[in-house]
């Protein structure tokens, strides 16, 4: 049986799925925008053409999470200017306009990755039906986007490691910072912009899962791919324990 499909949904659940659906679309979009700007730092024609791929594959992931909600009627809210993807959006884009390729792949495909990542697998997993294998179809997706910037990453760190690890660490306060704002248990910020209502944290146990769950299997991912760079595990402890909660 189709869980989405058949099962009944409480106004409590169908408003957290909205917000869940709203939150995918959004970050999709972000990610699209981000590999369209990408694509602007680089030089050589092919690989500005991947990241036009790449921009298009993020395209795709919205549209077909915009084609699912649509159908089930969903209530969604689009807002690439929200207090935290905004926020992601304007790092992404300080580095953009500086040409460095480098970080703006740290930002979009080590960090926004792994939490799409570990996001979509969680909620894959807990909506079940369609629209779980829907959620972890795309989390497959990005996982291959992680692991082909990984490869360049570990180059770059073999290069010059006190160079990059310096500037990984200056993102990773720049960038996770918000993120971390984002998956924590209180809206430290102030309201998303994106949930229709309320935040929707507060009412993930309706579709069974929580924030606490979601947030650190999102960082375990996270940590999982600074080891996979190379980045010292001493040092990426303590980054990751310097976030706010």
């Amino acid at each position: 049986m189709e869980t989405m499909k058949k099962e009944f949904l409480t106004v409590e659940k169908f408003n957290v799925i909205s917000d869940v659906f709203s939150q995918a679309i959004t970050g999709e979009l972000i990610g699209m925008s981000n590999f369209a700007s990408l694509a602007e730092t680089i030089e050589d024609p092919n690989e500005k053409m991947e990241a036009v791929e790449h921009a298009n594959s993020e395209r795709m992931h919205a549209k077909a999470f915009m084609a699912y909600a649509k159908e089930r009627g969903f209530k969604i809210n689009i807002n690439l200017n929200g207090q935290y993807w905004g926020n992601v959006r304007k790092q992404f884009l300080s580095y953009a306009h500086k040409f460095d390729f480098i970080a703006c792949l740290i930002i979009q495909e080590v960090m926004l990755e792994t939490f799409a990542i570990s996001m979509y697998t969680d909620v894959g997993n807990a909506l079940g039906g369609e629209a779980g294998r829907l959620f972890l179809r795309i989390a497959e997706e990005e996982r291959e986007h992680l692991e082909h910037s990984s490869e360049f990453l570990r180059n770059e760190l073999i290069e010059d490691p006190n160079a990059f690890i310096n500037k990984f660490e200056e993102i990773h306060f720049n960038c996770m910072t918000i993120l971390s704002e984002f998956s924590a248990s209180t809206d430290i910020s102030g309201h998303c912009g994106v949930c229709s209502g309320s935040c929707m944290k507060l009412s993930l146990h309706h579709i069974g899962l929580d924030i606490v769950t979601i947030r650190g299997n999102a960082l375990a991912l996270y940590a999982q791919a600074l080891d996979e760079i190379g980045i010292p595990g001493e040092k990426s402890i303590v980054w990751i324990a310097r976030l706010p909660a």
